[in-house]
């Protein structure tokens, strides 16, 4: 699991290290304004409903996500973007079962600036997750996929190394449904990232 998690850490490395001199190499752009786009990767806690398997859980796993968004000024912008939010699992002597969701998302996000390079962040938007489920309870054999629409929010902190890269710590939580566990079940996410200006 830390493998899939620094290997793309490693590329948002690399390649903030190649914006960063590119940016100081061609200029700098307004400031606060414009399209952006990023990717983030880290860790995901999903708290499933394990309904009629009762045993040890799994509720973590690597999860990654790429976004993008316009910047309206340094205080507002518009973001969407795909969260693939990782695999949690249940089992015990009723059976076990497992669940593997991933998200499309759009929202606000609202920054407010703590100096000249840090920003505290807030998300505030609405997500379409999709959930794969399997297992067995109680003898019987599941499968199937379920959708749900509903609002996701988060918190984070940005750091503008220039005016056109940044690095981001994202904490964002979804709501996934899966009626194979008695229902819906929160899934939040803790994703350190790059973020880069076109």
């Amino acid at each position: 699991m830390l493998k899939r998690i620094m290997t793309p850490l490693l590329i948002a490395a690399s390649l903030t290290a190649s914006a960063g001199a590119y940016a100081q190499a061609q200029g700098s752009q307004a400031a606060g304004t414009g399209f952006y786009g990023g990717l983030g990767a880290g860790i995901g806690r999903t708290d499933l409903d394990g309904s009629g398997v009762a045993g040890s859980t799994d509720k973590r796993d690597s999860v990654w996500k790429l976004f993008g968004g316009y910047q309206f000024n340094r205080n507002i912008a518009i973001e969407g973007g795909y969260v693939n939010m990782g695999k949690s699992s249940v089992a015990g002597p009723g059976g076990f079962a497992s669940a593997d969701s991933n998200a499309w998302q759009i929202g606000a996000v609202g920054s407010l600036p703590l100096g000249s390079q840090f920003a505290f962040t807030g998300k505030l938007g609405v997500a379409r997750t999709s959930t794969d489920s399997s297992g067995v309870v109680n003898g019987v054999p599941f499968a199937g996929t379920q959708h749900n629409t509903a609002p996701t929010y988060g918190l984070g902190l940005r750091y503008d190394l220039t005016q056109t890269v940044a690095l981001r710590g994202d904490w964002d939580r979804y709501r996934i449904k899966d009626s194979s566990f008695g229902g819906k079940s929160d899934s939040d996410l803790f994703t350190v990232g790059a973020q880069f200006k076109f």
